[in-house]
């Protein structure tokens, strides 16, 4: 599943299961939270409570502290739930702060740019509104707030329900210490509204009391970030993100960079040996040289547009170069060779950082971070590996192509058809994707479902009209009733016969679907026509599309 990166770092945290409230009291510690990097202050932090970092393009909050996932409080009707936690925010308005990068959407290079809310109260309401009406007496506060390093400390409750849906109230603490007169950090707790909130509010003002400044230290880097050197400037960039995130650490292989709370030294060592045997086999089968061969094409023409040519992948990995030596215009192949995996080391963390629901890991290709956690305690730690050889796919693909509109089958059959590979020995061997063979065989023998009718939803979907589905479509929004699970699953049974059916001598094979997959990304990618994109791959009539169907449907239940 790819996802863009625009979620704010608590919404998943507002969004998971929603049973009784098990509200844990902060407590406070000798833990604490210090930057030494940008604005040079620290400050306790709740006892035993796991740092979660912002998203990479978050633009306000530094940190954020949860005692677990279900620590929530009931607020709706609905099963509305507001997470109980802690962040750490800042509001940093001087002029040379920019909140933008430049993305590839479409072909086109454009400035993604996450709003920022510009006080304290607006990201209150803005970011932590879940229809909470929040709140504070405006008589009774602000109060100061006497602390070490800010003149100017002050501190508001705020109180809110859910409108009119429920008589649960919530509360939170607000603090607000000002560094100088554009830049402001603070501190926000949450909590029960009742009898309880005085034990919340009591431990947010003391970690509030706690605040100090220190010293603004240099992160120790490697020299070549100053000369130019793209992996050298991409790993001082990620140093100094952890040096103020206490419990996460930087580990890097040739061609990946990992960012990791989880210290399972095995664990980890297999991580790193299976990233790069995986990348081996995408490479095999998508080369940086056959990417550029396409990339270079002419663009369609559309009506008022003149056709261009597009840069190429790079070759050997070097940008463009100044007389200075420094790389000003980083290709693709080096770009790919810095690829960022965040690994959480188990579910909540994961969920807490933004993790979708129901997911099990994501590529965030706004930021270009690929992000799962360690199911050791879930599903296992093959379900981890699959995850992995599945997203670190749609990793890879987005620095050659780009991130191009691609039909579901293509983009996660594939993804799922890598994460059938099984290691052995330190490099992958082709296998069946375990959540998927079984799932589609039982649809193949209900046979092709319908519209209407006893078949609806029980069967596979035709494969004739299965290759133009949506990605809604492909997510079960479709007129046939066919689940998402179901379609995952069809969408690799595909793939894993386009990909192995000519090697494997299916029956019924016609050496003519031998170019499907690469005719099918080839149209795509130089012209940006879906429609196109199948039809070039597929110029079947109704007789071919029978009989490429028929020996889809043998293949996959002989396996």
């Amino acid at each position: 599943m790819t996802r863009t990166g625009w979620l704010v770092i608590l919404t998943a945290l507002a969004l998971g299961s929603v049973g009784s409230a098990m509200a844990q009291e902060p407590k406070v510690g000798n833990d604490w939270y210090e930057d030494t990097v940008d604005y040079g202050f620290k400050i306790k932090v709740p006892k035993d409570w796991g740092l979660i970092p912002p998203q990479p393009n978050e633009p306000n909050v530094l940190a954020s502290y949860s005692a677990s996932f279900n620590s929530q409080i009931m607020i709706g009707g609905q099963g509305a739930a507001l997470p109980i936690h802690m962040a750490l925010l800042r509001f940093d308005s001087r002029p040379e702060r920019k909140n933008s990068k430049t993305i590839k959407l479409g072909g086109q290079t454009v400035e993604y740019t996450v709003p920022p809310s510009t006080d304290v109260h607006k990201w209150l309401k803005e970011r932590i509104a879940y229809g909470v009406n929040w709140r504070f007496d405006s008589e009774k506060y602000p109060k100061p707030l006497k602390v070490k390093g800010s003149e100017e400390a002050q501190y508001w409750v705020y109180e809110g329900n859910h409108r009119a849906e429920s008589e649960v109230t919530i509360s939170a603490y607000v603090a607000e210490f000002s560094l100088e007169p554009n830049v402001k950090i603070c501190l926000y707790g949450s909590g029960p509204g009742d009898k309880k909130w005085r034990d919340y509010e009591s431990a947010w003002s003391k970690m509030a009391a706690s605040f100090a400044r220190v010293a603004v230290e240099e992160v120790a880097v490697d020299p070549a970030a100053a000369m130019g050197s793209p992996r050298a400037k991409k790993r001082a960039d990620l140093q100094r993100t952890v040096a103020s995130q206490a419990g996460w650490r930087l580990l890097e292989t040739e061609n990946y960079f990992i960012l990791t709370n989880d210290d399972d030294e095995g664990f980890l060592e297999e991580l790193m040996v299976r990233l790069e045997a995986i990348r081996s086999v995408y490479s095999e089968h998508y080369p940086p040289e056959k990417a550029r061969a396409i990339v270079k094409k002419p663009k369609k023409e559309k009506e008022g547009e003149k056709g261009e040519e597009r840069p190429a992948a790079g070759g050997e990995g070097e940008g463009k170069k100044e007389e200075d030596g420094s790389v000003t215009a980083l290709d693709p192949v080096e770009a790919s060779r810095m690829s960022v995996l965040r690994v959480c080391r188990d579910e909540q963390t994961y969920f807490a950082y933004g993790g979708p629901g129901g997911s099990a890991g994501y590529w965030n290709w706004v930021d270009e971070e690929l992000v799962i956690y360690d199911d050791k305690a879930g599903g296992g730690r093959n379900d981890t590996w699959i995850t992995l050889n599945h997203e670190a796919f749609h990793q890879y693909i987005h620095y050659f192509y780009g991130e191009i509109d691609i039909h579901s089958w293509y983009n996660e059959g594939t993804g799922d058809f890598y994460s059938g590979y099984q290691l052995k020995h330190s490099r992958f061997v082709l296998g069946t994707n375990s959540w998927r063979e079984t799932t589609v065989q039982g649809m193949l023998r209900e046979g092709p479902t319908t519209k209407e009718g006893r078949k609806r939803g029980e069967g596979y979907v035709p494969l004739k009209e299965f290759v133009t589905w949506s990605q809604g479509q492909y997510y079960g929004n479709n007129s046939y009733d066919v689940g998402g699970i179901e379609c995952y699953a069809q969408g690799w049974s595909l793939a894993y016969f386009l990909r192995t059916g000519a090697k494997s001598k299916a029956k019924g094979w016609r050496p003519e679907w031998d170019k499907i997959l690469d005719t099918y990304l080839e149209t795509l990618a130089t012209t940006g026509d879906l429609d196109e994109a199948v039809d070039k791959a597929f110029p079947f009539g109704d007789a071919e599309w029978e009989a490429f169907e028929n020996a889809w449907k043998s293949y996959i239940l002989s396996i």
